[in-house]
């Protein structure tokens, strides 16, 4: 196991694991320059360790993340182009790049950004009273950190459009009634349901999961042909790995497979 304590962030791997902790939990994790800066690092040492085959996301304290801070002298206000360009686009294709699966677990609030940071996860799990709200109408603004293609997606148009338009605070009971998010948990099981998914995933053939993040997120725009080719692509490359093997190997040999992530 192995620990390095950014500024703003915490970051802890074990066992495949990489847990990755927004660490500003007197200000309910809300995202400054400092703290996007220490992602990017986060995320850097992911990459450059093959041993990690997930990474899972959360909040320190009593909420996951309550968005940007607008106090955050770092950050102009004047121009919204520089902190989407340099932090949040950035970090929003780094996570849909990434080869390792992302989880989230929202505990308490995930509002404006830090909500689309939680979507942006590939399975992201809620406590049943955790909150989520798309809270830029309230200053004007409109969903960012890819909400407005996160949120049509998950949930459809009326359901997007009302989100996005209300602010309305959404519990993860009804976010998983709707399709927005993956499970909702008993609050007091957030983080024990959360490792117990993250570990199962480190036991999978970590190529698969890499190939089927990438396929899946090409279909929407691509159109049934071309995702016959993804899939056909994608396939004649993991049948040619030895994950592939000792699958068909212990299919035949009713035993459990024992992945090594090649």
């Amino acid at each position: 196991m192995s620990k390095k304590e950014f500024a703003e962030v915490i970051y802890e791997s074990n066992q495949g694991i990489a847990t990755i902790t927004l660490n500003r939990p007197a200000k309910i994790n809300s995202l400054t320059y400092q703290m996007h800066a220490d992602l990017r690092s986060a995320l850097d040492l992911v990459e450059q360790d093959p041993a990690i085959r997930v990474v899972l996301i959360t909040g320190a304290g009593r909420g996951f993340c309550a968005g940007q801070d607008l106090a955050d002298p770092a950050t102009s206000l004047d121009d919204l182009s520089d902190t989407l360009e340099k932090n949040y686009n950035v970090l929003v294709r780094r996570m849909a790049n990434l080869k390792q699966p992302i989880i989230a677990a929202v505990n308490g609030v995930a509002a404006g950004a830090g909500a689309n940071l939680a979507l942006g996860a590939d399975l992201t799990l809620m406590g049943k009273k955790a909150v989520m709200t798309q809270a830029f109408v309230r200053i004007g603004l409109l969903p960012d950190a890819g909400g407005t293609w996160l949120l049509p997606r998950r949930v459809g148009l009326q359901k997007a459009l009302g989100l996005a338009m209300t602010g309305e605070t959404i519990t993860g009971e009804e976010a998983e009634r709707m399709g927005l998010i993956w499970k909702a948990i008993d609050d007091e099981s957030l983080m024990a349901e959360a490792e117990k998914l993250a570990q199962h995933l480190a036991n999978l053939p970590a190529l698969a999961l890499a190939e089927m993040k990438q396929a899946i997120r090409a279909a929407f725009t691509n159109t049934l042909d071309q995702q016959l080719d993804v899939e056909r692509d994608a396939q004649v490359r993991l049948g040619k790995t030895k994950d592939f093997k000792e699958g068909i190997e212990a299919f035949l040999e009713k035993r459990p497979a024992k992945f090594i992530g090649e």
